[in-house]
């Protein structure tokens, strides 16, 4: 076998295994300030997906859960953490943004005649964020569509090797 065999071959496995390995859970080790505070933040169940980060996830529920005043995910290894173990369902995603960014609404006063106003305008997609909120969704946006240009990537490679496999190595 040659080294585009070894290639298709070690291509297989590593498409094989990126299929099977598919996360139960992810880990974050973070810091918090006013007061102090160290959490090995584990979200449970955790799937790739638009929206709130998986950082920003762990990030905002020690800070609530603590009372702190500011939290930040620590670089470096989590098996260097050695903080208080937390665990986050990763259902709970979206229902701080959800809590943050609809209030109840007061009673709805009775309709006065006004021009109608045309929609509002939507931020630039290069302006910078206004929120906390508005950065967490540009960044998952970002790296949402970073994953589809690299999942896409694979599977023209994949086809190709394949293409090539079959062919007995004449259409490489």
């Amino acid at each position: 076998m040659g080294r585009r065999g070894h290639f298709a071959g070690a291509l297989l496995v590593a498409l094989i295994g990126l299929q099977i390995g598919t996360a139960k859970a992810q880990e974050y080790c973070v810091a918090c300030t006013g007061p102090n505070g160290l959490y090995r933040c584990i979200i449970e169940g955790a799937q790739p997906r638009g929206g709130q980060s998986l950082q920003m996830l762990c990030v905002t529920a020690m800070a609530k859960q603590g009372g702190h005043a500011t939290c930040m995910v620590k670089r470096g290894t989590v098996f260097d953490c050695d903080g208080t173990v937390k665990r986050i369902p990763w259902t709970a995603l979206d229902v701080p943004a959800q809590q943050e960014e609809r209030p109840v609404p007061p009673a709805p006063a009775p309709p006065k005649a006004q021009p109608a106003a045309g929609p509002a305008p939507s931020p630039a997609t290069d302006a910078p964020p206004q929120t906390v909120v508005d950065f967490a969704k540009q960044a998952n946006e970002k790296a949402a569509e970073q994953v589809k240009k690299a999942g896409d990537t694979v599977k023209d490679a994949t086809k190709k090797t394949w293409d090539c496999m079959f062919s007995f190595f004449t259409r490489c």
